[in-house]
């Protein structure tokens, strides 16, 4: 028997918006066990592909899939059948020991570069839409080294875990040294990297705590792109305490040179609270953060979303002029000016903090990519029932 979806937008207008729907397996019959994809047929007759992934306890299937339109208080009913997409709409290109490609509808997004030799995992470039990268790897296009050269495009760094640097990169900075992948999966709706790493001193001699990132890449049109992270902490080597520091980022961003506040000029800084440029967004707490500027000829921006779920949310934030835009939790004294609010925080010995971020890439400025509808999306996502 052929299984129904129905899809409520809600009071928000939908659009290229990720959907999922978790459906125990014994609804939709033993022939689903090994199905990786399937296809979603609207009253239309219109065919979206849908992405399945098997719950680890082997009772439940997760379908995702993305919802392209629907307007302000339509529903859309799909009929939901095990007709396998025959394209991968999201594909890897992986280069042992390392970096990981990844391209969206044939064109190249990301890079996931985890080299053993290097300091810290980071995703560089990242291509926005107009073709460019909208963040700043370690080189100039001249090939010369830019200030800061630990700030690496999008990366996940703190300053203080233990008395362990693994902010900067100097000579006594700690290293993150990726451990192994626990999934590379690809597919029509999404790609996935889950990569496990491990904090340890410089000379290795101390391992500090376990991390790890699940990042999630959809199948977007070239004018939009989503990666949703997932960070996990886990305290396998006795406590991890966390610093009151600004020098941190649990998710961070180095935007393209071009797109920064202070010279060139052409970059804006916003927040979700209203706040415009480094003076009212610095060490504020805000649910979302953007940096918007122009690359060769185009405006463009990049976002981080903050998830509800989160510890200590909304976060503070960590952004400059010159470029830089990081969200971290701990800070809080160091924002506040005010050593008796005193961020710092011990992570407990076998115990984990997760973390889910989304980083939206869009044209424009926070209100030309609709930011604030697409972080509604992001907390708030269509509701779907099964008919």
């Amino acid at each position: 028997m052929a299984l129904e979806l129905r899809v409520e937008a809600g009071m928000h207008h939908r659009e290229s918006c990720p959907v999922k729907a978790t459906i125990e397996l014994e609804k939709l019959g033993s022939d689903w066990k090994d199905v990786k994809s399937c296809t979603l047929t609207d009253d239309k007759e219109v065919k979206t592909p849908g992405q399945c992934e098997l719950s680890a306890d082997g009772k439940s299937m997760t379908i995702s899939w993305i919802l392209d339109n629907l307007k302000t208080e339509d529903v859309k009913k799909y009929t939901l059948s095990p007709e396998e997409c025959e394209s991968l709409m999201v594909e890897f290109d992986h280069f042992d020991d390392d970096h990981v490609d990844v391209s969206v509808w044939g064109e190249m997004f990301t890079t996931y570069r985890y080299n053993k030799e290097q300091l810290k995992p980071y995703l560089n470039p990242v291509i926005g839409p107009f073709g460019h990268t909208v963040t700043r790897g370690e080189t100039s296009p001249e090939g010369h080294r830019h200030d800061h050269i630990h700030h690496r495009s999008i990366w996940v760094s703190y300053g203080e875990v233990n008395e362990q640097d693994f902010w900067s990169e100097g000579e006594n900075a700690g290293r993150q040294l990726h451990k192994d992948f626990e999934k590379l999966v690809t597919g029509p709706v999404f790609g996935e990297i889950f990569a496990n790493n491990e904090w340890i001193s410089r000379d290795g001699s101390e391992k500090i705590v376990d991390e790890s990132r699940d990042m999630v890449f959809y199948n977007l049109p070239s004018s939009q792109r989503i990666i949703d992270m997932t960070v996990h902490f886990r305290a396998s080597h006795g406590d991890a305490f966390f610093g009151d520091t600004k020098e941190a980022g649990l998710i961070s961003v180095r935007v393209y040179p071009t797109m920064t506040v202070s010279p060139p000029g052409t970059g804006k800084i916003e927040n979700a609270i209203g706040g415009i440029g480094e003076s009212e967004t610095w060490g504020k707490m805000a649910q979302w953060c953007d940096y918007s500027g122009v690359v060769n000829g185009n405006k463009v921006g990049i976002t981080v979303f903050d998830h509800p779920k989160n510890f200590r949310y909304p976060t503070y934030w960590h952004v400059r002029n010159y470029g830089l835009m990081t969200a971290n939790i701990f800070g809080r004294g160091t924002f506040e000016g005010d050593p008796a609010k005193d961020g710092s925080w011990t992570l407990k010995d076998g115990e984990t903090l997760t973390m889910n971020y989304r980083i939206y890439i869009h044209p424009g400025d926070a209100k030309d990519g609709k930011v604030k509808e697409k972080y509604h999306d992001y907390i708030n996502p269509p509701a779907v029932k099964i008919v």
